[in-house]
């Protein structure tokens, strides 16, 4: 896709956001960027309100006052009422108003930024020529850094749930790493270059795109929204904080960004644009996590895809009904002891996607119990047989072995032995599932266990699970 609005302006390497802008402009949403220094983040939404001919009003929230937005009160002639007395840099005609450093801002200020951001308000009067809110912010240092002394941003603090919350677009904006070697060069050259003009009428890109919004609201309404509220759900199991208000927000934004994607095809000559991408950068770019965490895209690019499948399905299938389980683990048990059969590819899935969030102490058991009540199955993939044979080999060598470990006097030895001895005695010593069950505890010689209790529940787990599955 060819940049029709940031390399015009010497930007490189954002291509893939342009839809996000354009969304943000067409939608008249609120547009929060979170990039390192030196990104180019107020560069960008200066040039785009210049380039808008729009009164533009640009703060430095670690450093403004709040009578540096609305002027200075004073009584009215009647002393009924306050009024302001205005300066130019006042907030009253703004038609664009930019909150650099957002997450500098004090606790104070930040909650007088509330209705200016998401209802175009302040002191209860309406701010009636604004249109854009943008914002920018560095990326809150992560606990690990803050750990480790190597936080570059020490000053800048994750922001206020409730704040973050306001902004339905969240875009993470590409640093040095995140440029092609391509662009790392256009970026180093183009400082010679002056200038820049856009060589497009912004304004009549955003009317065409609003145009093919307002269209697209009925027809994907009802398409999106089984999908958001299957996302809405994995995206809690998987802790990300979506309000109500976040979820009509992620509807709106995956319509906005699919009317942006498709506007900038036409006018680039590019191919039509696939719904689920554009649902997936929307994802990618309106969680409000991104301003108080770093967020995981492989993750939330798995979540997004399972939600659109599952929205695919009919809502009576079985596999629908399976994968509304967002726990994996459970999953997993439940399509085995449910004996339940899909096509080998979404078999493969459930089983990877099960053993690998599966507590470690516990992997190795379910992944020998879902061997033994899978073995027969032809059509389990060879990957997946792979797989669980990885997993499960400590325990298979034990059980070819003539020679078994010797236990020490410890603990954890004792509480091997204690388990061997109790299934034994219960299923007999020379029953396939006991020897299985002696060997899994004895795999984990002699280190792999932290303490007994460990012991005893990977035991009852492997047990259970055998229950589960049928094998006994």
């Amino acid at each position: 896709m060819k940049s029709l609005i940031t390399e015009p302006l010497g930007l490189y390497g954002w291509k893939k956001s342009e839809p996000v802008l354009l969304a943000a402009l067409l939608s008249e949403e609120p547009l929060l960027l979170v990039g390192a220094h030196g990104c180019a983040k107020s560069f960008v939404l200066e040039r785009l309100a210049e380039s808008l001919g729009m009164s533009f009003r640009a703060y430095n929230a670690s450093l403004i006052n709040y009578d540096d937005l609305v002027g200075v009160p004073l009584p009215d002639a009647t002393r009924t009422k306050l009024e302001y007395l205005a300066s130019p840099e006042s907030i009253w005609d703004a038609e664009v108003v930019f909150i650099d450093e957002i997450s500098r801002t004090r606790p104070e200020l930040q909650n007088k930024l509330f209705p200016i951001i998401y209802d175009k308000r302040v002191q209860g009067r309406n701010l009636s020529r604004l249109v854009y809110r943008w914002a920018a912010m560095n990326p809150p240092p992560t606990d690990e850094e803050l750990d480790e002394g190597d936080a570059l941003y020490l000053g800048s603090e994750p922001l206020d749930a409730a704040l973050a919350d306001r902004f339905p677009f969240i875009m993470s904006v590409p640093d040095w790493a995140d440029l092609s070697p391509d662009d790392q060069k256009s970026v180093l050259s183009d400082q010679f270059a002056g200038r820049h003009e856009f060589p497009i009428a912004i304004r009549e890109l955003i009317a065409q795109a609003r145009q093919r919004y307002e269209t697209l609201i009925p027809e994907l309404t009802h398409r999106l929204s089984s999908y958001i509220i299957t996302l809405i759900s994995k995206l809690h199991a998987a802790h990300y904080d979506v309000s109500t208000r976040r979820a009509t927000m992620l509807l709106r934004c995956a319509i906005a960004v699919h009317a942006a994607r498709e506007v900038l095809a036409l006018q680039t000559n590019d191919d039509t644009p696939q719904l689920y991408d554009s649902a997936l950068l929307a994802l990618l770019n309106t969680l409000p996590d991104r301003a108080r965490r770093k967020v995981n895209a492989a993750e939330l690019t798995a979540i997004c895809k399972s939600a659109w499948d599952i929205s695919l399905l009919d809502e009576d299938d079985p596999l629908t009904q399976l994968m509304k389980i967002n726990d994996p683990v459970k999953r997993l048990r439940c399509m085995v002891s449910n004996e339940l059969t899909f096509p080998p590819d979404r078999t493969a899935v459930i089983i990877g996607e099960g053993i690998a969030k599966a507590k470690p102490h516990l992997r190795r058991g379910l992944a020998l119990a879902t061997f033994l009540a899978l073995r027969e199955h032809a059509d389990i993939p060879a990957t997946t047989i792979e797989l669980l044979a990885k997993e499960i080999q400590p325990a298979i060598e034990a059980c070819d072995s003539t020679e078994m470990v010797m236990p020490d006097k410890t603990k954890i030895a004792r509480a091997i032995g204690a388990r061997i001895a109790d299934i034994n005695q219960r299923f007999g010593a020379n029953s396939e599932l006991a020897q299985y069950h002696s060997n899994l505890l004895n795999s984990y010689l002699p280190d792999g266990f932290s303490d007994p209790n460990a012991v005893n529940e990977t035991s009852k787990d492997f047990t259970t699970l055998l229950k589960e599955f049928g094998l006994r």
